[in-house]
């Protein structure tokens, strides 16, 4: 993280704290806000490189806590317990993510869009939380931890949703992309896929390295293509451009 260029950003659920990052737009005016769910690593040195890319495009970002607390695991051993830890409380994910975007939209003007991005895990919880009801301007998933909907979920969606993955990832693979994209069409959701081949998990994260036998790997070729999709998907629900 750019510390000169973030700030601390509390909220809470219940007696349970939350302590995320608060990056500023770079531009005179905030064209949208973004809350970002980072990957298992929480706020890491990649999570401060996709807010800065963010931030150069207009966005406000706020940068959640995945843990709470202010936990950022540091070691790969313990992405196990953690990921874990999310999947087993997937609607405790959603409440921390609507008290995250609550909480967003008092640091931005009125009417600003509010838009969720998540990576990894941190996609996981943005999609259960557009499945929730959630009243913002898009939701976009990038090499997300994917999943169908949990036992009680709604899966009717107000709000579009893009979703980029590779097809050789074997986190969220073919399979469950396939039921994924079943469950959108039948809740008749606005969503777009945007597939990339011969990419893996992982893909936005260079220190994933590049062999191709590895469960992660990093594609420079998707990552671009990822963030030209995102700022395409960001520019068009907050207005700035027509188009559908």
């Amino acid at each position: 993280m750019n510390e000169g260029k973030s700030r601390r950003f509390d909220y809470a659920v219940g007696e349970q704290g939350y302590v995320g990052a608060l990056c500023a737009a770079a531009t005179a005016t905030t064209a949208a806000a973004v809350v970002l769910l980072p990957d298992w690593r929480g706020q890491s040195a990649l999570a401060g490189e996709h807010a800065a890319f963010l931030t150069g495009i207009g966005c406000t970002v706020a940068i959640a806590d995945l843990y709470g607390d202010g936990f950022n695991p540091d070691s790969p051993d313990q992405v196990g317990p953690m990921v874990k830890r999310l999947l087993e409380n997937r609607a405790h994910g959603v409440e921390a993510l609507a008290a995250c975007v609550a909480r967003l939209r008092q640091e931005v003007a009125p009417g600003t869009p509010v838009i969720c991005l998540g990576y990894s895990a941190g996609g996981m919880i943005a999609l259960d939380y557009a499945r929730s009801g959630a009243t913002v301007a898009g939701i976009i998933l990038c090499s997300a931890l994917l999943k169908t909907a949990g036992p009680g979920m709604d899966t009717r969606i107000e709000a579009p949703v893009l979703i980029l993955q590779g097809t050789q990832d074997q986190v969220s693979p073919m399979a469950t992309i396939d039921a994924v994209i079943a469950e959108m069409d039948a809740a008749g959701n606005d969503v777009r896929f945007e597939l990339y081949s011969q990419t893996h998990h992982a893909f936005d994260n260079p220190e994933a390295g590049t062999d191709p036998a590895a469960r992660l790997v990093y594609s420079p070729t998707s990552a671009r293509r990822a963030r030209h999709a995102i700022a395409r998907f960001i520019a068009e629900v907050s207005g700035r451009v027509g188009g559908a």
